[in-house]
């Protein structure tokens, strides 16, 4: 395992003693002959003393300059054994699970990582157990490293919904992302709260996106919510929680082409712009976005059922990264001003998701606000 920045900054600290450097004046709030000043440290945002702790910041809120990401090292285990004995059980695309090709998978996760590079973002690899298991049988989703959601400060450690396989995948992804990155986790959705967390996005610094649908309840998005709201530093009634409401009782409805995921129908290109697709969005999410100024570019519903080409990495505004597959897409989005670089992704629409889902990003430069147009 390569050395983490806790371990970093511990032999930094270490030889600091070694050094005698540290002074009781340096302490925040030290004063003479007295206990620190209790106030003081309440009026340290945690995140400074928790870069001094993990030899890192994490700071990853809005659609900044993408710098570093995970991913997952891609193994045969991606295609579940148990999917024979019940298909019906499992999610439903356009093209059949069964007919999942994992070599072709590594293939186009590696180009999606050589542009990742390419653009100055630093790539790890995550590696699950071998064999991944869940509670309740072989894990599945592994190559799904957004399920863990990562916000200023830590990681949201999600319940899921729907997917007695993916049971435990979260976890495992928070404990790695703590241990290999120094990202320590920040909340667990707890009670009978249900909030896959990583499909979450933001349009801005100040602008959410989350859901209402099989995937999460009311009662994990309210655990969910407050912890963003803290992450941006800003006071609550100047960040904007765009919920979208999900027409569907079913993670993927390959007839309408709607989701229980808000990253599989709606994405951020540029402060200003959005890529949607219209008939898995509730009215009050599509007004919001017209009467706050966006321009929306639509995903037809052909390209929908098939690729879910809302489903972007966006590495900085008005740069994106896009399944090429969805021809007519690109072209919509080039059409409206916006970079797109375009990588054949096909395959992981057949496990169930796309770039976004595949990518756990884990630092971003500050970038704009809804008001920066």
């Amino acid at each position: 395992m390569n050395e983490s920045p806790y371990q970093r900054r511990t032999a930094e600290l270490q030889a600091r003693l070694a050094a005698k450097e540290f002074r009781l004046q340096d302490i925040p709030g030290y004063r003479e002959g007295q206990q620190p000043d209790p106030e003081v440290f309440q009026k340290v945002d945690h995140q400074v003393f928790a870069e001094q702790i993990w030899g890192r910041s994490v700071k990853v809120n809005g659609i900044g300059k993408l710098r570093e990401v995970a991913l997952t090292a891609l193994t045969d285990h991606e295609m579940n054994p148990m999917y024979k004995d019940d298909p019906g059980m499992f999610h439903q695309w356009a093209v059949p699970y069964e007919s999942l090709d994992i070599e072709e998978m590594k293939d186009q996760s590696a180009r999606y990582q050589e542009v990742l590079e390419q653009h100055g973002v630093e790539v790890h690899r995550v590696e699950f157990p071998d064999p991944p298991v869940s509670p309740f049988g072989p894990m599945i989703y592994m190559w799904a490293t957004r399920e863990l959601l990562i916000i200023n400060g830590g990681s949201i450690i999600p319940r899921m919904g729907w997917s007695p396989f993916s049971v435990g995948r979260a976890e495992y992804l928070a404990l790695w992302a703590f241990q290999h990155l120094s990202v320590p986790p920040l909340l667990t959705i707890a009670g009978t709260g249900v909030c896959e967390a990583g499909p979450c996005f933001w349009l801005a610094e100040d602008v959410f996106v989350g859901a209402l649908s099989a995937a999460f309840n009311q009662e994990g998005l309210d655990q969910l919510y407050p912890a963003v709201v803290r992450s941006t530093g800003l006071p609550a009634d100047q960040v904007h929680l765009l919920t979208i409401k999900s027409p569907s009782p079913y993670y993927t409805d390959p007839g309408s082409g709607a989701s229980a995921h808000p990253d599989m129908v709606l994405g951020p290109l540029d402060v200003n712009k959005v890529v949607a697709y219209p008939g898995g969005i509730d009215y009050g999410t599509w007004t919001w976005l017209v009467q706050h100024g966006y321009e929306i570019v639509e995903v037809e519903r052909d390209e929908q059922i098939q690729f879910a080409p809302a489903n972007v990495t966006i590495l900085e505004p008005g740069l994106v990264v896009m399944i090429a597959e969805a021809k007519k897409a690109v072209a919509a989005v080039r059409a409206a001003g916006v970079e797109v670089i375009d990588i054949p992704y096909g395959e992981f629409l057949k496990a169930g998701g796309g770039l976004h889902c595949s990518t756990m990003e884990v630092v971003r430069e500050p970038g704009p606000f809804m008001a920066d147009r």
